[in-house]
C-alpha cells in the first residue's frame, strides 16, 4: 500500500488490493500499459469464455444441465465484464471515495472514531472473505463435478472420446475447431483461469464496492457522533458546525459519486440474480427428482452464492440508507436547546436534509435494500413454483 503508510487503511484496503489489482481496477494504480494490459486481457478472457459458452449452448440444447451451467456462465461473464469496465472507465467516483479514505486515515487522531472505522474496516473484511470463499468454491465445483458426477450410461459404456470432461460446457465446440486431446490439460487450466477471473471480476468487484461503502457509512457514524459532542465544545462552537455541515454534505456527494459508478450494474445485476435464481432452483428440483447427489449438492452451493451475493447488496444498500437518515435523529437529540439562536434554527435544515438519506439505487429506477431483497425472492419463488408444476404435469 505505497499511498499510505496507516496500519488501519492497510488492514481495511489491501484485501480489496489483491481483488482489483489483477484486473486493472485498483483505483490506486498508475493507469499505464501494463494496467490496461491486465484489464484487455482480463476482459478478452472474459468474452472468449462467454463466446465459447453461447457457441455450446448453439450446438448441444437437448443437455438440460449443460444448458443451465451456460445460462449461469453467460450472466456471471456478462456481469464479470460489465463491472471490469465500470470499474475502469467509469472510475471517479472510487477514485475519489478511496482518495477521501486515505485522508480520513491519516487525520484520524481520536481514538474513538478510530474504532469506528476499524469496526466498519472489519465488515469490509467479512464481506469479502464470504464472497470471495463461496465463488472460489464454486469455480472449483465446476471442476470436480463433471468428474464425479455423469450419466450412468456413460459410465458403463465409457470411451476415451466420451471421458473427457471440462470445467465448463465446451465439448462440441472444441470439437468443431478440431482441438488435439492432448491438449486436455492447457484446456483444463484455461478454462479455470476463465471460472477464476469469472469470480474475480465479478464478486472480486462487489468485495471492493461493499468494503468503501463500509467506510462511508463508518464516516457518517463519526458524524453522528460530532454532531453529538457538538454543545461541548464551547470555543468556536459556530464554525464548527458549519464545518460539520460541510463534511455532510461532501459524504453525500460520495455517495452519489458510488451509487453513479454502480447503478446501470445494478439493474442488470438485480435482473440477472432473479433469472439465476429461477433457473437453479429449477435444476435443484430436477436433480433431487432423479437422486444426483453430487449436482445437488453443486447446484445448492450455487444458489447459496447467488443469494448471498443479492443480500450483501441489499444489505449495505438498507445500511447505507440507515447510516444517512439517522444523522437527522443524532441532530436532534443533541442539546440543541442550548445552543446560540443561529445554530438552532439551522439545526431544522439538517434534518430535513436527513429526511432524503443516500440511497443505493439500479438504474435510478430500484431502491437496493432489504425490501428489495425479499421481493426478488418472492418473485423468483413464484416463478420457480409454475416450472415446477409445468415438471410435475
Amino acid at each position: 500500500m505505497k499511498t499510505t503508510s496507516n496500519k488501519d487503511f492497510a488492514y481495511a484496503m489491501t484485501p480489496l488490493k489483491f481483488l482489483s489489482w489483477p484486473v486493472g481496477t485498483w483505483p490506486f494504480q498508475v493507469h499505464d500499459t501494463f494496467s490496461l494490459t491486465r484489464t484487455i486481457f482480463s476482459v478478452s478472457l472474459l468474452l472468449l469464455m462467454i463466446a465459447i459458452v453461447q457457441v455450446e449452448l448453439y450446438l448441444d440444447r437437448s443437455n438440460a444441465e449443460n444448458n443451465l451451467d451456460a445460462l449461469l456462465l453467460i450472466n456471471c461473464g456478462i456481469l464479470a465484464v460489465a463491472k471490469v469496465m465500470s470499474f475502469r472507465v467509469r472510475s471517479i467516483g472510487l477514485v475519489s471515495n478511496f482518495i477521501s479514505a486515505v485522508k480520513d486515515y491519516n487525520e484520524s487522531n481520536d481514538e474513538e472514531n478510530r474504532v469506528i472505522m476499524r469496526r466498519h474496516a472489519y465488515m469490509g473484511r467479512v464481506a469479502c472473505a464470504s464472497l470471495i470463499c463461496c465463488s472460489y468454491i464454486c469455480s472449483t465445483l465446476f471442476i470436480t463435478v463433471p468428474m464425479f458426477a455423469g450419466d450412468e450410461e456413460e459410465v458403463i459404456n465409457v470411451t476415451e472420446e466420451s471421458a473427457i470432461k471440462y470445467p465448463m460446457p465446451s465439448e462440441n465446440t472444441l470439437r468443431l475447431i478440431n482441438m488435439p486431446e492432448n491438449m486436455y490439460f492447457v484446456i483444463f487450466i484455461v478454462e479455470y483461469s476463465m471460472l477464476l477471473l469469472t469470480s474475480i471480476g465479478n464478486l472480486g468487484s462487489d468485495s471492493v464496492f461493499f468494503g468503501i461503502v463500509f467506510h462511508l457509512c463508518g464516516q457518517v457514524e463519526i458524524l453522528k457522533l460530532e454532531y453529538s459532542k457538538l454543545f461541548n465544545k464551547n470555543e468556536k462552537i459556530t464554525e464548527h458546525f458549519v464545518l460539520l455541515i460541510k463534511r455532510h454534505i461532501y459524504l453525500l456527494n460520495l455517495s452519489k459519486m458510488l451509487n453513479e459508478t454502480i447503478g446501470t450494474i445494478l439493474l442488470i445485476q438485480l435482473f440477472s440474480s432473479c433469472v439465476l435464481i429461477c433457473t437453479t432452483g429449477f435444476q435443484f428440483i430436477l436433480a433431487l427428482a432423479i437422486g444426483n447427489i453430487v449436482l445437488t449438492t453443486k447446484i445448492l452451493l450455487i444458489m447459496i452464492v447467488l443469494l448471498i451475493q443479492l443480500f450483501a447488496y441489499s444489505y449495505v444498500g438498507e445500511y447505507l440508507k440507515t447510516q444517512t437518515e439517522s444523522v437527522g435523529n443524532s441532530v436532534y437529540f443533541c442539546t440543541w436547546y442550548y445552543m446560540p439562536k443561529n445554530i438552532s434554527k439551522d439545526i431544522i435544515f439538517i434534518i430535513m436534509k436527513a429526511q432524503r438519506p443516500a440511497l443505493l439505487t439500479a438504474g435510478r429506477i430500484f431502491v437496493v435494500n432489504m425490501e428489495t431483497y425479499l421481493s426478488i425472492l418472492k418473485t423468483s419463488m413464484s416463478y420457480l413454483s409454475v416450472l415446477r408444476v409445468m415438471v410435475n404435469s
